[in-house]
């Protein structure tokens, strides 16, 4: 996919995230063309779970706005690497890491989240900054899908909390 056809915006706060999904969609974006990734919550010692049904993310940890904006989104995974934190996916941006993870070998040092923003055709670089900022706490808003709903997305996406920094 060409790197017009993506977008991606960090955001500090799950809240942050919902706010600018919920304007994606007042804009008439689909929930198709949205993803969401994030860390899972720290729970201490309490026992959690992910799991899928009627293909959204479910969780018995996560509470409040993270709650529902990873529930909206349809398609899920979780990403589980030795030494980093769960990560969570909601909406069709899954499906890319989930395909990585099976080719893997083909995306050399790029981990499974990096390497699914490559497949999507964001730069190398700019694919492990994004991973990182996952795995540093942050919540990635993503918008991948035809030029035209990724230019509607751009000016949104791009004021995640003022941190989001759009791809071409």
């Amino acid at each position: 996919m060409p790197v017009e056809n993506a977008v991606v915006g960090v955001c500090r706060l799950a809240a942050d995230a919902e706010a600018v999904v919920e304007e994606l969609r007042q804009q008439g974006l689909k929930p198709d063309c949205i993803s969401i990734v994030t860390i899972g919550e720290q729970t201490g010692l309490v026992p959690v779970a992910y799991y899928s049904e009627c293909g959204r993310l479910r969780s018995t940890a996560v509470r409040g706005s993270s709650r529902s904006l990873l529930e909206e989104l349809p398609g899920c995974a979780v990403v589980v690497s030795p030494g980093d934190p769960p990560v969570l996916l909601a909406g069709p941006f899954a499906t890319s890491v989930v395909r990585i993870l099976d080719h893997a070998g083909l995306f050399g040092d790029l981990g499974p989240v990096a390497g699914g923003f490559y497949s999507l055709g964001i730069p190398r670089d700019a694919a492990r900054d994004y991973e990182l900022s996952v795995l540093q706490g942050r919540t990635l808003v993503v918008v991948h899908g035809c030029a035209r709903d990724v230019e509607r997305a751009r000016r949104i996406v791009a004021g995640c909390d003022g941190m989001g920094q759009p791809v071409a």
